[in-house]
């Protein structure tokens, strides 16, 4: 249902937006034809647009057309979802429009500058630029600009969680809608106001609001996509607030005939028939569903494959199915598995071409000094210094393939560490012990977070950089999981400064975990208290720079001959830079250890 409120609201604005810049034709002026240009340029594939409006551009600088025309270049960036470039031309719109105080043209401007800020998730900088054009709007009462401003108004305050705020807006839309007798507008309205109030499990108020689209004449003006949600959303709150299993199967009936004529995947008809039944006590008709919503969904959207199969898992523990809840779990992860040998291949196929190569070169190399010795003098000099530029590119080569090996290397043991079979082992038996204790919704949550934590290893191995968010959220992740590990012996904080935005910073990845590692599997060994992991990030001298904190028993290095994971990160810190690697310091504290380390900083 998550999903398919996102749609809605995607839906809701692009339609909004395409009301706004429709309304545009007659207000734009009519040198050269305006309108029939704009017409012509927008047959042409949206990323091939820009292109003809820059080109508009350099031909009108001075002239009153130009800001319509930042207008309608900022209009197709937006649509391409380049938000920056959208923001930079209707910015420069704005100046335009301001020196010859075209307040209705700045209305929709300052309009639109808040649909882009809020596209990038800046929605104070949003509603500051949405309020100003509705000020201006409000001279006009123009339903074209004040609709589009108030639905982003609501899909903030929706974004919030402020849901009373949220709806007073789309009333305010409702009011202009029933005003114009605009049905699309009444029927995506209604919708939206319903999804609210399902959100908040007011079912009877959704339910109402839903009855509200019946009474419209909807045929033939309805896209069939937000036709098909409705009578989803309706076959769902009916059958929350009513029970009457007939009258959501005929809703359900109409969504899946509609699904049929128009090609659209009932993806979240089934995933509804399969909650209903599971509801009714009927496992094999929810089970039935379940496998039709997982043959139409597809296969690389692997968090909507691995909800399905939490919820079958949930199913077949219910049934007592033991063979069919293994067979599930070994099927989620073979993907894992395929996802890893397609990895090893690559880069085993990249290795053996890389020393093919260098074996051709070194063949080339051996005739060229066969052949020298036949050659006069000069000739001679000349094929030496070539030689000499050969054999120094050779060397260059052959030091990057060993640089790329050594990473390869490093790659696979820092995987290998931080999904070694003993802690795989560990987790998979305190699964299994929940299970047994039927702790059955504990246990599905922990086996798809495990789950999770293996495929964000997997997908962060190969990268370079990765967001501070992306390393936090697997963090967490592997945090969570060892908790419920060890039964929650100990604690951990985040605290990351103001100054920072998880989006914004790259770091190189799987970072954090071997101290973190460390810390739970031998500082809280033996200690008769609570365990503690602190991990602050905050900015040092322009650097990105973390501290690991525990109150365990304290840092005693290894002495042997294996490699650990702390000598593994020390070699991973020394190729990415001499300064990085000498930001490193462990010190014992009196009561546990800390560790600190710094980063260049990177913005995405």
């Amino acid at each position: 249902m998550i999903a398919k409120i996102k749609h809605i609201i995607i839906i809701t604005t692009i339609f909004f937006i395409g009301l706004v810049f429709y309304s545009c034709k007659n207000k734009e002026p009519k040198q050269f034809d305006f309108d029939a240009v704009k017409k012509e340029i927008n047959k042409l594939p949206t990323n091939k647009r820009v292109a003809k409006w820059d080109s508009l551009i350099k031909l009108h600088q001075n002239d009153t057309l130009t800001g319509y025309l930042f207008f309608n270049r900022a209009y197709c960036n937006f649509f391409n979802n380049e938000y920056d470039e959208a923001i930079n031309y209707f910015i420069k719109a704005q100046k335009k429009f301001s020196i010859n105080r075209n307040e209705r043209m700045l209305a929709e401007i300052y309009i639109r500058l808040g649909t882009a800020y809020n596209e990038k998730e800046e929605y104070k900088l949003g509603s500051k630029y949405l309020f100003k054009g509705i000020k201006l709007a409000m001279k006009f009462d123009d339903a074209d600009i004040l609709s589009p401003a108030y639905n982003e108004l609501a899909r903030i305050y929706y974004t919030y969680k402020e849901y009373d705020k949220s709806i007073a807006y789309l009333k305010k839309i409702l009011a202009i809608a029933k005003k114009n007798n605009e049905v699309r507008d009444l029927v995506t309205v209604y919708n939206n106001i319903a999804i609210i109030y399902q959100e908040q499990g007011q079912n009877k108020k959704a339910l109402e609001y839903l009855f509200k689209i019946i009474k419209l004449d909807i045929k033939n003006k309805i896209e069939p996509y937000n036709l098909l949600v409705f009578y989803d959303n309706l076959a769902f709150n009916t059958f929350n607030v009513t029970k009457d299993k007939n009258k959501a199967l005929q809703y359900v009936d109409k969504s899946l005939k509609i699904a049929r004529q128009n090609g659209l995947k009932s993806i979240t008809t089934y995933e509804f028939l399969s909650k209903m039944y599971y509801e009714l006590n009927q496992p094999d008709s929810a089970k039935y569903y379940l496998h039709k919503a997982i043959n139409l969904n597809d296969k690389d959207k692997h968090k909507e494959l691995i909800e399905m199969y939490d919820m079958l898992i949930q199913i077949e523990l219910k049934q007592k199915k033991d063979t069919s809840i293994l067979k599930m779990i070994r099927f989620r992860d073979s993907i894992n598995d395929l996802y890893e040998e397609k990895i090893k291949n690559n880069s085993k196929n990249a290795l053996k071409w890389n020393m093919k190569t260098v074996h051709q070169q070194k063949e080339l190399l051996q005739v060229q000094k066969i052949n020298k010795k036949n050659r006069i003098i000069f000739i001679f000099i000349i094929v030496m210094f070539v030689l000499g530029l050969i054999i120094s590119f050779q060397f260059n080569r052959f030091d990057i393939l060993k640089h790329k090996q050594e990473v390869f290397i490093l790659e696979q043991k820092v995987l290998r560490s931080q999904m070694n079979p003993h802690f795989i082992f560990n987790v998979l038996s305190s699964i299994q012990n929940s299970l047994i204790e039927k702790n059955t919704i504990t246990s599905v949550t922990y086996l798809s977070k495990f789950a999770k934590l293996i495929r964000q290893n997997f997908d962060f191995i190969q990268k370079k950089q990765i967001l501070l968010k992306e390393e936090l959220d697997m963090i967490q992740n592997y945090l969570d999981t060892q908790k419920f590990r060890f039964k929650d012996k100990f604690d951990y904080q985040i605290n990351i400064d103001d100054k920072i935005s998880s989006k914004e910073y790259l770091i190189p990845p799987m970072i954090l975990q071997p101290f973190i590692e460390n810390s739970i599997e031998h500082g809280f060994k033996n200690i008769s208290y609570k365990g503690l992991v602190t991990i602050n990030i905050k900015i040092i001298d322009n650097k990105l720079c973390f501290e690991i904190i525990d109150n365990g028993s304290g840092y005693e290095p290894k002495k042997d001959d294996k490699e650990h994971a702390l000598d593994i990160f020390k070699k991973r810190l020394l190729l990415l830079g001499k300064e990085i690697y000498d930001s490193f310091k462990i010190t014992r504290l009196q009561q546990g250890t800390k560790v600190v380390f710094c980063f260049d900083i990177i913005k995405a």
